[in-house]
């Protein structure tokens, strides 16, 4: 809900030369504009937006300050409480050039707890392109410098402050449809655990791509896996516990990964994963890492994901079968359950073991 909304917000018109206020019954749906403060706060949402100048920037703002910029201050309420502030800048051709997103409180910035979306800070060219992305983060920010060459990008470097992590290339078709992203390690095994919130660290780097969603704010490679996390964290665990050097992406032509391989720094294969899709969908992953192999299959209702089986070596170890909220995990041997154990909304209720 709130991701949605601060898109919304992105788009939303104009410089206000006076204090605005606007309603919304839901995150994400058209904004009413409101005479009074006291209204709009009896909404479950209302947005606060106003025309500012460089005595109301937060310090962590200041350094990006541009006396020829107009500058406005968005405040998100949710039910009367500050959620999160906006901060835009323009040009004087009304052309964005920085967009911020900061938590309500302004002392939390690189102290991400619980559920908070990490303050971001985007930076964006006079040709309208990303040029640079900062996430605050516990451990440090996390910095991406993207190249472009004749529109298209061509590569995004990431770092920790000052230390390089690793740098994405890009490779495109000669109708200028991407193909495939190759990413290099300034470090092999320089990994972290996957950004879901409340980590204080930096996004996931063994993470396959999902191309078909919005770039996230690190860089266009996406830190979320297009499968749920138990799959990463459990059947490919074995996948991506070796560390590699150089990871090469290669898409179709909707920018789905088909195939993802995995380098040592001697240029030897250690893993690959192929993804096969169904509509905008994984079906199907299959995935070889040394000596062995496996599949990973799904079946879906709508969007929501209600089946799913994995393979080792043809073998059958693990599914999952869910009704609502309701999840049904079981465990095989020797093509037999032997353990059985039933989450409801991702709280495991009860464990047996099947004999």
């Amino acid at each position: 809900m709130r991701y949605k909304f601060f898109l919304f917000l992105l788009f939303f018109p104009a410089v206000l030369n006076a204090q605005t206020w606007y309603r919304s019954n839901q995150a994400g749906m058209a904004l009413e504009k409101l005479p009074s403060r006291m209204v709009a706060l009896h909404n479950e949402w209302a947005v606060f937006v106003e025309a500012a100048g460089y005595n109301m920037l937060p310090a962590i703002l200041r350094d990006y300050y541009n006396a020829s910029y107009a500058m406005e201050q968005r405040l998100l309420y949710e039910r009367g409480k500050l959620k999160r502030r906006q901060w835009i800048f323009r040009d004087r051709g009304g052309m964005t050039r920085l967009n911020a997103s900061l938590p309500a409180d302004l002392e939390s910035v690189g102290k991400v707890t619980g559920g908070e979306v990490p303050p971001f800070v985007e930076i964006f060219s006079s040709d309208r392109t990303l040029a640079e992305t900062y996430l605050y983060l516990a451990s440090g920010v996390y910095i991406t410098r993207y190249s472009y060459r004749m529109g298209l990008l061509i590569n995004a470097e990431t770092f920790l402050d000052d230390t390089p992590l690793w740098i994405d290339n890009y490779r495109y078709t000669r109708q200028s449809l991407l193909r495939g992203v190759e990413r290099n390690y300034h470090r092999a095994g320089l990994y972290a655990e996957p950004l879901q919130g409340s980590s204080s660290k930096p996004p996931v780097v063994s993470a396959s791509l999902d191309l078909r969603e919005t770039p996230p704010i690190t860089g266009f490679v996406s830190p979320v896996v297009p499968y749920d996390n138990s799959i990463t964290t459990d059947v490919l665990r074995s996948v991506y516990s070796v560390k590699a050097a150089r990871v090469v992406y290669d898409t179709d032509s909707q920018g789905r990964v088909i195939t993802e391989t995995r380098y040592n720094e001697e240029g030897g294969t250690i893993a690959v994963i192929n993804n096969e899709w169904t509509n905008d969908r994984i079906t199907l992953i299959r995935w070889s890492s040394g000596s062995d192999e496996g599949r990973i299959v799904f079946r879906y209702s709508g969007k929501d994901r209600i089946f799913e089986e994995n393979y080792r070596n043809g073998v059958l170890e693990r599914r999952v079968t869910v009704n609502g909220d309701e999840e049904i995990e079981e465990i095989f041997m020797n093509n037999k359950v032997i353990l059985r154990a039933v989450w409801v909304d991702g709280r495991k209720q009860s464990e047996e073991r099947v004999r």
